[in-house]
């Protein structure tokens, strides 16, 4: 039997070490993959089943992975009616969470005549979203109603996040010298944060550690990278005592 999803597990753990092995295995079907992971994952939220939906390129549902048969033709009805609890997750950003399928009689009728058919009776679907962007989504079926437990909201969206890396990241013979372009660049990144923190450091004159922690919370309060108010700092669009002002209006005086 799966374990109580209360619990902490080894087993996430395992799981986890499983799929990220997959990501850097550059000879890893792809598909394979997807697959491990819907079943990795409705063994570890004690599901019956999950499946996983992306938008393809002409705007439509696809169903790229299932742990079953009967999960598959769950999700093609969804991806092709676009009713259903993922279709609603992917169309609202929105974690759809259905703890009975009888209680919801009017919500998604075709979906639900057939998934209660089928012997799902709750339905745990989440969005992955990329770039600010649902690009996807994950489903989660159960046999049994499911009171959700804030811990299996957790690991969704850890098999969520999961089946997104997979389906982003890059294969083929170029990724070890695309690699070290993009290490290089994290290098001059740190390089010019490194000028950035001395440069506040010195203008107010704090130490180098409370001036790394004044950027990087400018950097949050502004939503722009830390790279990027590197820059403006090294380059003198920002002065360090803007960051300093904005902090002290912030309500709680830090």
């Amino acid at each position: 039997m799966p374990e109580s999803t209360s619990a902490p597990s080894s087993a996430l753990i395992d799981a986890v070490s499983e799929i990220t092995g997959a990501l850097v295995d550059g000879h890893a079907d792809r598909g394979a993959v997807l697959y491990r992971i819907t079943v990795i994952c409705a063994d570890l939220l004690s599901a019956a089943a999950s499946g996983i939906m992306i938008v393809d390129p002409l705007g439509g549902l696809a169903v790229v992975a299932a742990s079953d048969e009967q999960a598959r033709l769950v999700e093609l009805l969804q991806s092709q009616s676009e009713e259903g609890p993922c279709p609603e997750c992917i169309h609202t950003s929105e974690v759809i969470a259905v703890p009975n399928l009888d209680t919801d009689a009017d919500r998604w009728p075709e979906f639900r005549t057939v998934a209660s058919e089928i012997g799902y009776r709750a339905i745990l679907a989440v969005p992955m979203i990329l770039d600010g962007h649902t690009v996807g989504g994950l489903n989660i079926l159960f046999t049994e109603p499911t009171a959700f437990e804030h811990e299996q909201h957790r690991r969704a969206r850890v098999f969520a996040d999961l089946a997104l890396l997979e389906l982003t990241h890059e294969r083929g013979e170029h990724r070890a010298g695309r690699l070290s372009e993009r290490t290089l660049a994290l290098l001059n990144d740190r390089t010019r944060l490194g000028q950035a923190t001395g440069i506040v450091a010195g203008a107010l004159d704090i130490t180098p550690g409370r001036a790394h922690a004044l950027i990087d919370d400018h950097a949050h309060r502004l939503g722009v990278p830390l790279r990027t108010l590197a820059r403006s700092i090294t380059d003198g669009t920002v002065r360090p005592t803007e960051m300093l002002d904005a902090e002290a209006q912030r309500p709680d005086g830090r």
